[in-house]
């Protein structure tokens, strides 16, 4: 019977795809897709991934998670909508 591989086995295999079919985004930009496709469709996150949140839980600045979602809507491959209020929190879903 064949063990499940590790989440850090996995996700070092999804970089790895990513870097090949995605040359131009950065590792940040790569980390944020690979949660936006993740968790982003997800029925729980239907709203989509809170960029406040994932910086914290990935423990990366906000200012760079969000530098890197401008960088994935610009290439197409995220949509970005305001949390609202006075939050500076976007909301992160897949194409």
């Amino acid at each position: 019977m064949a063990h499940p591989e590790p989440d850090s086995t996995r996700l070092q295999h999804a970089l790895d795809a990513l870097r090949a079919s995605a040359p131009e985004l950065d590792d940040t930009a790569r980390i944020v897709l690979l949660a936006v496709r993740e968790f982003g469709a997800d029925s729980a996150s239907a709203k989509g991934v809170n960029t406040v949140r994932l910086a914290k839980q990935l423990d990366i600045e906000h200012a760079l998670i969000r530098r890197a979602a401008t960088e994935l809507e610009a290439n197409g491959y995220i949509l970005s909508t305001s949390v609202g209020g006075a939050s500076p929190a976007l909301r992160l879903s897949p194409v």
